[in-house]
């Protein structure tokens, strides 16, 4: 079985996805709950980003039209991990530095 670049790509971010979700819950967490549910927000938002990237290249390969907007999806599927990159480390330091 042949898998495509794309394909690749996509199932790596799947299973990256859902490793993360099913870690613990960080040290931070047991102090504020308010940032536990920033927290679960974040993971919702990758979760759904990479779902919308992944239906997009799904829809882009039958309707040729949504392939601009595909580039897009994927866009925003970076951006959100970038941000899940940055919240995590901003807890480290915030437990480091108390």
């Amino acid at each position: 079985m042949k898998i495509t670049k794309n394909q690749l790509r996509r199932i790596i971010k799947e299973e990256k996805s859902k490793l993360l979700s099913e870690q613990h819950d960080h040290e931070m967490y047991a102090s504020d709950n308010e940032l536990r549910e920033l927290g679960e927000a974040i993971e919702s938002l990758t979760h759904w980003s990479m779902e919308t990237n992944r239906l997009m290249d799904r829809m882009a390969e039958r309707y040729g039209e949504l392939a601009a907007q595909t580039t897009r999806a994927r866009t925003v599927a970076s951006e959100v991990e970038e941000l899940t990159n940055r919240y995590d480390q901003a807890l480290d330091d915030m437990l480091r530095f108390r």
